[in-house]
């Protein structure tokens, strides 16, 4: 039986167990000094959830929801049916043909082929399991969907090894009930995808692919194309395997039971799958992805998840976005995650158009290696963040409006690499107590210079390259220690000695800059100051107070 608990209560967890951040973040400092990063990353990723309340694997949150249906076997006692026009040869009694239409009506397992100007229907008991091998076959509706299971307990699809099948609805439907079919491929019933050949569908009215309970997709090279939606399972959409193409008008990949948080939930366990959807890539209230490799043009979210997200083992390359990651538990476990986005690239929040920075939401990185190139903010949680492992490279705007780090509660890493670049006027650093220390510096950087920072000793513990023009950075390397001196280097060429945990000086035209008279700790010489213009207000920790600038609204609300 599985255990049913719901997002309020997991988040819950996240805000008492955020507590314990302080006291756990030494021994993972001193683990990273110790050992490797690949080990550091390792053991930071085990610690996930005691350390910040984002689940330590995919399996913790597995057992959160609905267990999906497992895909059966096949029958070898098959009935053929081969399709013609508008008619068809073969069955029995539980096989009719009509009004430019196929039922079945019995549990069992159909082979069909051939072409048909129709629709074929599953009509059978609610507790019958059904199987159809589509072997070459071409179905094209003249009204209504192509294949739709209107009653039957599960009903699985195989595509026959080497074979071809195309599946394609009219762009109207004479039924239009709320209970009525809406997609080429239509299941009111568990719906299973499996074998080893080819399927095309195309969704001209609404849907391509659309089950009203749960689906898996085990396997096969799957091609979609939908006016509105690519492939959708109310309560799951589960992919075990199997080469994935969607192109939709509306989301991708989408789960939109909100019952409760056991079910309208996307697992993603295997395959490759490409994207192109002029919404989000996927949508619903919990997303995970494990073994899998998924590229995403979208013209919204990349991922959007209304509760948990969480990466784990992925390859998740977003080419287009809006926002490249959205939830309220946003967690990086492990993979390649490269990310492109027009406003932020990875974004905690619970989704609210109004201002949602409370301790439901968390941002955490414990393994993995995460690019992000953002037009907004880079890393955005309107909650807290955690770093633990991995490696978070963060080319952020060159728009001083938003900042490579916007963590509106406390941001604290112990471990794992970061660097973030971008523009000075909304810059923000980890807290002054994190476990790891970091180091921040106003520098002159452009597009292919090369960021270096060395020790006190001048040995150089790492480098990066920008990506775009940046004036701030923030750095964090295994080993950092705060309150030691570090080096910040451009194109080989000093750029600023600074302490770790504290803000530092910059090399700017003139020499070197120290703080003006008057300012405040942290903030970077701007216009009226008799310095370079544009630079405005520098790095700040996202813990502390300044209670004489009032805080953007961007920063409130992304």
């Amino acid at each position: 039986m599985n255990r049913l608990i719901t997002c309020t209560a997991l988040i819950c967890t996240v805000a008492l167990l955020s507590a314990c951040s302080d006291s756990s973040g030494a021994a993972t400092e001193q683990q990273s000094t110790e050992q490797s990063t690949e080990q550091s990353t390792e053991q930071s990723t085990e610690q996930a959830a005691t350390i910040s309340g984002a689940p330590a694997n995919l399996d913790e949150v597995r057992a959160t929801v609905k267990e999906a249906h497992s895909v059966d076997d096949l029958s070898d006692d098959v009935t053929d049916l081969l399709l013609d026009g508008s008619s068809v040869t073969g069955g029995d009694g539980s096989v009719s043909a009509a009004d430019g239409s196929v039922t079945i009506t019995a549990a069992g397992t159909y082979r069909l082929s051939g072409e048909f100007d129709g629709t074929v229907i599953v009509a059978a008991a609610d507790t019958d399991k059904v199987g159809i091998i589509l072997d070459g076959v071409e179905i094209q509706s003249v009204d209504g969907p192509a294949l739709a299971v209107t009653s039957a307990d599960e009903v699985t699809i195989s595509l026959a090894e080497g074979t071809e099948n195309v599946l394609a609805d009219s762009a109207a439907y004479s039924d239009e009930t709320d209970d009525a079919p809406n997609a080429a491929l239509f299941s009111s019933a568990d719906l299973s995808i499996t074998g080893n050949g080819s399927l095309s569908v195309t969704g001209l009215y609404n849907d391509a692919i659309a089950s009203k309970d749960g689906l898996v997709i085990e396997s096969g090279t799957i091609t979609v194309d939908a006016v509105d939606d690519g492939i959708r399972g109310k309560d799951y959409l589960v992919v075990k395997g199997g080469d994935i193409a969607i192109t939709s008008g509306g989301h991708a990949m989408k789960s939109d039971n909100a019952d409760d948080m056991t079910v309208g939930y996307i697992d993603i366990q295997g395959g490759q799958i490409v994207i192109d959807t002029g919404e989000d890539g996927a949508n619903a209230q919990t997303v995970l992805m494990a073994d899998t490799s998924v590229t995403i043009s979208a013209a919204d979210d990349g991922i959007h998840a209304d509760g948990y997200l969480v990466v784990d083992g992925a390859t998740v390359t977003i080419d287009e976005s809006y926002e490249g990651l959205e939830g309220t538990v946003v967690a990086i476990l492990d993979g390649t995650i490269d990310i492109t986005s027009s406003d932020d690239g990875i974004n905690g929040s619970t989704g609210d158009d109004v201002t949602s920075s409370t301790g439901d939401v968390i941002v955490y990185i414990g393994g993995g290696d995460t690019v992000i190139d953002a037009g907004g903010d880079g890393f955005d949680s309107n909650g807290n963040a955690e770093m633990t492992g991995g490696s978070l490279i963060i080319h952020g705007p060159t728009d001083s409006a938003n900042g490579a780090i916007d963590v509106d509660g406390t941001f604290t890493i112990s471990g794992g690499t970061l660097y973030a670049a971008g523009a000075s006027g909304m810059a923000q650093t980890p807290a002054a107590d994190s476990a790891q220390g970091w180091v921040t510096a106003i520098v002159n950087a452009t597009s292919g210079s090369t960021i270096t920072i060395a020790d006190a000793e001048g040995t150089e513990l790492d480098s990066f390259q920008a990506a775009q023009v940046s004036q701030n950075i923030v750095i964090s390397v295994p080993g950092m220690v705060t309150g030691e001196t570090y080096t910040v280097s451009v194109d080989g060429q000093q750029a600023a000695e600074v302490v770790a945990g504290q803000g530092g000086s910059a090399m700017g035209p003139g020499g070197m800059q120290g703080g003006v008279p008057g300012q405040r700790p942290g903030q970077v010489p701007g216009p009226g100051d008799g310095t370079d213009e544009g630079w405005g207000e520098g790095p700040q920790s996202p813990t502390q107070e300044d209670p004489g600038a009032e805080e953007s609204a961007d920063s409130e609300t992304a």
